[in-house]
């Protein structure tokens, strides 16, 4: 697309009321946004969804100047556009209701035509709902999955990093421009993001993240996705709209089981209950995904562990262990204990606590 006739997409994109729906109504009928905001009230109007009124605030556009700084902005913070239109647009996302007539992308493009399934969850997880996060990430990662979140706190944010540690890529997708990175102790991450992997967002470049935009990003994630797994998430989370929105658009929606006891596990609970996948491994998401090759065996089971940590690996659980009860089980001292640890938390096979406390990753 020319830069003219992109200049052109952005002045219509900004008129009010216009919508991602009457904009490709109007490029089907005029063929380009440039031909449309030349056209005649007369001639705007027959299109289905456009009024005399519409056609007016279309011929009226003041919108030059947000088209031009809209696109100094995308030049200067090295962002790509891609409309509905062009080749790179991916396949999967064209087929929701609704779906984004302007995508501002921050980093690769070719990552958005991988196979990729979205992991969503709670602000705030359980210890559980954090190792969750991160081994569901990377065995994804290690089954050739790009994983798509939204950057936010909690489960988002462990899955993005599991996915780029396991050295994999990984989509965010924004409720704000990507310029605008939300909640700002992610920055460093979302610049590790578009590095080797891609921020998208539908909103311009600028844009403050708001209450209402949320939601319409969920839909993006999950219409980017082959499949969406929620892993903790209570009443009313947002990860449940995001689940909501896979299932209007005819993908798979996959939940870890919880404590029917912890709050945080009420949504995903619920959704098991109402026909999703119960998930305990990423095999059992290959099983739902047709045509995805199976998990690479060289995994944990391939690595080269010392008596000690195999001794170690097997006394840790999911519950978190003070060191003195592990070295106590191990029949090891403390001090031969610490430096066992914390070189399987360098593998990637445990994560330390607060208080010296352990805990097994999957």
């Amino acid at each position: 697309m020319s830069p003219a006739e992109l200049q052109a997409l952005l002045q219509l994109w900004h008129v009010p009321g216009i919508g991602s729906w009457r904009m490709r109504k109007l490029l089907a009928r005029f063929q380009t946004a440039g031909q449309v905001l030349r056209a005649s009230v007369r001639e705007l109007s027959q299109v289905d969804g456009i009024d005399q009124v519409l056609a007016g605030h279309i011929k009226q556009s003041a919108a030059e100047g947000f088209a031009e700084d809209q696109l100094k902005r995308v030049q200067a913070h090295h962002t790509q556009l891609l409309t509905f239109w062009d080749a790179d647009y991916p396949e999967w996302l064209k087929t929701i209701n609704d779906p984004p007539v302007v995508l501002f992308v921050q980093g690769s493009l070719s990552c958005l035509s991988q196979k990729q399934v979205a992991v969503v969850g709670t602000r705030n997880p359980s210890v559980y709902g954090r190792l969750m996060a991160e081994q569901f990430g990377r065995d994804l990662t290690v089954a050739g999955f790009c994983v798509v979140s939204g950057l936010a706190r909690g489960v988002d944010t462990f899955a993005h990093r599991a996915a780029l540690t396991t050295g994999g890529s990984t989509i965010a997708v924004l409720a704000s421009g990507v310029d605008v990175i939300y909640p700002e102790e992610n920055l460093g991450l979302a610049q590790e993001i578009a590095e080797r992997g891609a921020l998208v967002s539908e909103y311009p470049m600028a844009t403050k993240p708001e209450a209402s935009y949320f939601p319409r990003r969920n839909r993006i994630i999950a219409g980017l996705s082959l499949a969406t797994l929620v892993i903790e998430a209570g009443q009313g989370s947002g990860a449940l709209i995001t689940a909501d929105y896979a299932l209007e658009s005819n993908r798979e929606v996959l939940a870890l089981p919880g404590n029917i006891n912890n709050a945080k596990s009420l949504g995903c609970n619920r959704l098991i209950q109402q026909g999703a996948k119960l998930v305990t491994c990423v095999e059992d998401i290959l099983e739902e995904l047709p045509g995805c090759d199976a998990v690479a065996e060289a995994k944990t089971a391939s690595l080269l562990l010392s008596q000690e940590e195999e001794r170690l690996l097997a006394l840790l659980t999911t519950e978190p262990q003070h060191i003195d009860a592990l070295a106590s089980s191990a029949a090891l001292s403390t001090a031969k204990v610490l430096p066992v640890l914390l070189q399987l938390e360098l593998r990637g096979l445990v994560l330390q606590l607060a208080g010296k406390r352990f805990v097994r990753k999957g």
